[in-house]
C-alpha cells in the first residue's frame, strides 16, 4: 500500500463523494483487520472485534486512534495481506476521524487531570537549593533517595509514582541537613589564602591523619626537585589533594579561587607499548571537588567527587591556571591527569616488561631491585606523558552577601538569642509561604505551630524549636507535592507548572508577583515570561533532564561499558557524548530552529576527544564547538554517541533494541512486547554466523514475524556504530556488516544515509512525538484523548506559520492543556 502523506489524504477526503464519506468503519476492520486483531488471534496484544462505529469509552478511541495512526502511516494492513483500494482507505480514514472528533468532545476532561505529583527527586533537589540558597551540584540531598518509577521514560508521571516509608524517612533527613547548611550564625567567614608546594605526599607523622592520597607509597614518594609529576588517572599515581584543606574541606560554602602551577611533560615519546596515551596528545588537567567523609582507601578515599574544570596543556614551561567555582562546606580540590595511563601499577609493570631498549629503562632493569623500589624506580625514569604540578593555590570563601540568603529567608534579621516563642510564628509564616509556593491557607500551620509550642513548652530550646518546625514544613505535603486544583489552575499553580517546567524547581519573585497579580494567565504574560525563563541560566536543567528521560541518557553507565573501549574511560566521552547532545539541543532551542533540525542537521558540536572518537578532522581543546559535518554518516540524533550509546549495552549492539529505541524516542512507537511464551532468539538460531542471520531465522516463527518487521529494520540501519557509538564496517575479520533494510512501508534503504533520509521524511510523525513528550514532561502525566485535538493544533499552527522549537515549547505553555488540570 502506498504511504500517502495525511495531507494528501485530506485533500482528497474533500473530493469524494458523500456517499462514501459514510463508510461502515467496522465493516473495514472486518475486512482488512480482524484476522490478526480478532477472537483467534491478537497480534501486538490489540483486539478490535469487539469494536462498533460509536465509541462509547475513551479506551475504545484511543484503540480507533491507534487504528487511524497506521492507516495514515500506511503500515497496515501488512504488505501480504488484501489491501484496501484507495477510495476505500480513504472513506475509512474519514469516517474513523469524524467518530474521534465526535468521541473527543463527549470524553472531554476524561483522562486529562494530574492527579497530586510529588516533586521527583531532580525536582526536590533543585528546589532545595533556590529555597534555601544550597550549592546542591556539590551536596546531594537525594544521594540516597529511592529511585524514581518511570513511564514512557518519564519519572515526574503522577500516575505511577511512590511514596515509600523509605523515601519519607529520607525526606526528614534531608530536611534536617538542608536548614543545618542554610543557618549562618556568626561573624562573617574570613576570605583566607592558602598555598602549598611541593612535595604534596608526606610520610612519618606528618601522614598520620591524612587520607591515602597523600602518603607515599611505590608510586608516589617525596620530591626534593621542587615539583610532582602524574603518571596515570587512578588515584595511586594521578591525583594530587589539597594538604591545607585536607582536615575538614572548605571551612564555608561560596566562591574560591584556585590556581595551579603546571605542564605538560613528555607528551612525545617513543614507547609504542604506551598505547592508552596517543603520541602527542595534549595533556588533560582535570580540577575536581571531593569530599571524604566515610569513605574508604580503595576508593582513593572519595565519597563523592564532580568535575569543576577541565583544561589541556600543551608547553612544558610551567604556567598558572585560574578558575573561580564554587565549593560546598567540606569539599576538598584535588588535581588529577585526566587521560593518562589507567594506573601507575600497572604502567610501572609495563615499564620494566618492555624496558629492552630503552636505555632509560634498561638502567633500572639491571639492578634488580625488590618489587617495590623497582616501580618507583621505573617510574623516576619513565619518559612518557606526565602532568607535572609546583604549586597549589586556593583563596576563598567569597561571599557577595552574609548572612547568605538562605539563612535570611530563615531567621530574617534575628540573631540566635532573640529567637523566641513571640516571633516563631512570624519566621513559620514567612518561610512556609516560600516552601509551599503560594499565600497559606486559614489554619494550615496549625499543627506545625503546635508541635512548635509543645517543644518549647517540653523544655527545648527556642532555635531548635524553630528549626524543627522549618524540617517539618520541609516534610509536610504543601511543600512535596504540586497542588494544582481541578479545572482551570490558579495564578499560583500555573506558576509553579511553568517553573518546574523550565527550571525544576520553585518559582522566582517575578512569576510569584505575576501570580499575586493575576497577571500569569494572560497569554502575553505568559509568552513573556517563557522567553525570560528560558534565558536564565537555570533553563539549563530543562535541556538536560529532558533530555535525560527522553533519550533514556541514564542508561549511559547502567551497564558498564566494555574497557575495551579504551577512549571511553581515557577521554571522558561519557561526559562529551552528553554535552554534545545537550549543547545541539539548546542551540535548536535558542536559535528557534524547525525540530526537523533534530535529524537532518548537517553539523554538531564536538571538542577534540569526541572528534576522534568520530574519525572526524581534528577539534582543538576539551571545550565543545560547533562543527560542519562532511556528507555520509554523522547527522542529527542519529549520529550522537549519546544516542548510540544509550541505545545500546554497553559491550555490543542488538537491532531489536535499537530498532525499539528509534521507534520510541523518535517516531512515538513503542512496538508490543513480545508474547511471554515465545523465546528473544529460537533455538534453531544457533547456528546463523551473523545478527541478521539469527533475526531471520527468528522470524521464521509467524508469531515474532509481525512485529519484528516493523523493529529490525530501523535497527539495522544503525548497526556501523559500535556500542558507544563509533564507526565500525565489520563485526569480525569476515563477517561484514549489512546496513540495508525495508521499511514496514516498503521504502528501502542500503545504509545510514539512506535511512536518515527517510526518516527525515518521516520528520511531521518526529515532530508530533516530541511534542508529545513535552507535554508529558511539561504535565507529568501522558497526554489524554482530550489532549489529542491540541496537539493537532499546535502541529498545524507549527506547520502553517512554519515555526521552530522554541514555538513549539512556547505552544505547549500557551495551550488550553497547560492552563488547566
Amino acid at each position: 500500500m502506498t504511504n500517502l502523506p495525511r495531507f494528501t489524504l485530506l485533500l482528497m477526503l474533500t473530493l469524494l463523494p458523500p456517499t462514501l464519506l459514510a463508510a461502515d468503519q467496522s465493516v473495514f476492520l472486518k475486512s482488512h483487520c480482524i484476522k490478526c486483531h480478532g477472537p483467534d488471534k491478537q497480534s501486538g496484544d490489540r483486539r478490535f472485534d469487539k469494536l462498533t462505529n460509536e465509541i462509547t469509552t475513551p479506551d475504545e478511541a484511543l484503540l480507533w486512534q491507534e487504528i487511524l495512526d497506521q492507516l495514515n502511516l500506511g503500515e497496515m494492513p501488512p504488505k501480504k495481506e488484501k489491501q484496501p483500494s484507495k477510495t476505500e482507505l480513504l472513506a475509512a480514514v474519514d469516517a474513523i476521524t469524524q467518530s474521534l472528533a465526535d468521541a473527543t468532545q463527549r470524553f472531554k476532561g476524561a483522562g486529562s487531570h494530574t492527579v497530586l505529583r510529588r516533586l521527583n527527586s531532580f525536582e526536590y533537589r533543585h528546589t532545595i537549593g533556590d529555597l534555601l540558597g544550597l550549592n546542591v551540584a556539590g551536596w546531594n540531598p537525594v544521594a540516597d533517595f529511592p529511585p524514581e518509577v518511570r513511564a514512557d521514560g518519564f519519572d515526574n508521571n503522577s500516575a505511577v509514582q511512590v511514596t515509600s516509608g523509605m523515601l519519607l524517612d529520607h525526606y526528614f533527613v534531608a530536611a534536617e541537613e538542608a536548614i543545618r547548611r542554610a543557618t549562618a550564625f556568626g561573624p562573617k567567614p574570613e576570605n583566607k589564602s592558602y598555598a602549598q608546594k611541593s612535595p604534596f605526599y608526606f610520610e612519618g607523622r606528618k601522614s598520620n591523619d591524612l587520607p591515602k592520597l597523600f602518603r607515599t607509597d611505590r608510586y608516589r614518594w617525596i620530591s626534593d626537585k621542587g615539583y610532582d609529576d602524574l603518571q596515570a588517572r587512578h588515584y595511586r599515581g594521578g591525583h594530587i589533594g589539597f594538604e591545607p584543606l585536607a582536615r575538614g574541606g572548605a571551612p564555608q560554602s561560596g566562591r574560591y579561587t584556585i590556581r595551579i602551577q603546571a605542564a605538560a611533560i613528555d607528551r612525545t615519546h617513543s614507547y609504542d607499548f604506551l598505547t592508552d596515551f596517543r603520541n602527542g596528545d595534549p595533556i588533560v588537567m582535570e580540577l575536581a571537588a571531593v569530599t571524604r567523609e566515610g569513605s574508604v582507601e580503595s576508593t582513593g578515599n572519595i565519597t563523592t567527587q564532580r568535575t569543576l574544570a577541565l583544561v589541556e596543556l600543551t608547553s612544558d614551561k610551567p604556567q598558572w591556571f585560574e578558575w573561580t567555582v564554587d565549593l560546598d562546606r567540606g569539599e576538598e580540590p584535588e588535581v588529577r591527569f585526566r587521560n593518562g595511563a589507567p594506573a601507575a601499577k600497572a604502567l610501572a609493570f609495563k615499564l620494566n616488561r618492555y624496558a629492552k631498549g630503552h636505555p632509560e629503562l634498561e638502567a633500572v632493569a639491571k639492578l634488580k631491585l625488590g618489587k617495590g623500589e623497582l616501580a618507583e624506580a621505573m617510574l623516576k625514569a619513565y619518559r612518557g606523558p606526565k602532568l607535572r604540578i609546583w604549586e597549589m593555590q586556593v583563596e576563598g570563601p567569597q561571599l557577595d552577601q552574609w548572612p547568605t540568603p538562605g539563612h535570611t529567608g530563615l531567621y530574617g534579621k534575628l540573631v540566635a538569642n532573640q529567637i523566641s516563642r513571640a516571633n516563631i510564628p512570624e519566621r513559620l509564616r514567612v518561610f512556609a509561604e516560600a516552601a509551599f509556593r503560594r499565600p497559606l491557607r486559614p489554619g494550615e500551620l496549625a499543627p506545625i505551630e503546635k508541635l512548635v509550642t509543645a517543644k518549647l513548652g517540653a523544655g527545648m530550646k527556642p532555635l531548635d524549636a524553630l528549626q524543627l518546625g522549618f524540617q517539618s514544613i520541609l516534610c509536610s505535603p504543601a511543600f512535596l507535592h504540586l497542588h494544582e486544583g481541578s479545572g482551570k489552575l490558579e495564578d499560583y499553580a500555573l506558576a509553579s507548572r511553568l517553573s518546574y517546567f523550565f527550571w525544576s524547581s520553585m518559582p522566582d519573585q517575578t512569576l510569584m508577583q505575576l501570580a499575586a497579580a493575576g497577571k500569569l494567565h494572560e497569554p502575553a504574560v505568559l509568552g513573556e515570561q517563557v522567553d525570560r525563563m528560558l534565558a536564565d541560566p537555570k533553563s539549563q536543567r530543562f535541556v538536560q533532564n529532558f533530555i535525560r528521560l527522553w533519550l533514556n541518557l541514564d542508561h549511559i553507565g547502567e551497564m558498564p561499558v566494555s574497557t575495551d573501549f579504551v577512549s571511553f574511560f581515557r577521554d571522558n566521552i561519557d561526559a562529551a557524548m552528553r554535552a554534545e547532545t545537550e549543547t545541539f539541543f539548546r542551540h535548536i532551542l535558542d536559535k528557534n530552529l524547525p525540530p526537523r533540525e533534530f535529524l537532518a542537521a548537517d553539523y554538531t558540536f564536538l571538542n577534540r576527544e569526541l572528534a576522534l572518537h568520530y574519525d572526524l578532522p581534528p577539534v582543538k581543546g576539551v571545550e565543545l564547538r560547533q562543527v560542519s559535518l562532511p556528507k555520509g554518516v554523522r547527522g542529527g540524533l542519529l549520529g550522537h554517541a549519546s544516542f548510540l550509546t544509550a541505545s545500546a549495552n554497553g559491550v555490543d549492539t542488538s537491532p531489536v533494541v535499537r530498532g525499539v529505541y528509534v521507534q520510541q524516542k523518535l517516531l512515538g512507537y513503542t512496538p508490543p512486547p513480545p508474547p511471554p511464551d515465545v523465546p528473544l532468539i529460537e533455538p534453531d538460531a544457533s547456528g546463523a554466523t551473523t545478527i541478521r542471520e539469527q533475526l531471520a531465522k527468528h522470524r521464521a516463527n509467524e508469531t515474532c514475524a509481525s512485529c519484528h518487521r516493523k523493529i529490525d529494520p530501523f535497527g539495522f540501519a544503525l548497526e556501523n556504530f559500535d556500542a558507544i557509538g563509533g564507526w565500525r564496517t565489520d563485526y569480525s575479520k569476515n563477517n561484514k556488516i549489512d546496513p540495508s533494510g525495508v521499511l514496514p512501508t516498503g521504502e528501502k534503504f542500503t545504509n545510514i544515509t539512506g535511512f536518515r533520509s527517510l526518516l527525515i521524511a518521516r520528520h511531521e510523525q518526529f515532530t508530533r512525538s516530541l511534542t508529545e513528550k513535552l507535554m508529558t514532561y511539561a504535565l507529568g502525566r501522558e497526554p489524554a484523548l482530550a489532549d489529542r485535538a491540541v496537539i493537532d493544533g499546535i502541529m498545524k499552527d507549527l506547520s502553517s506559520n512554519k515555526g521552530g522549537f522554541k514555538d513549539l515549547v512556547r505552544a505547549v505553555v500557551l495551550s488550553e492543556s497547560f492552563a488547566n488540570n
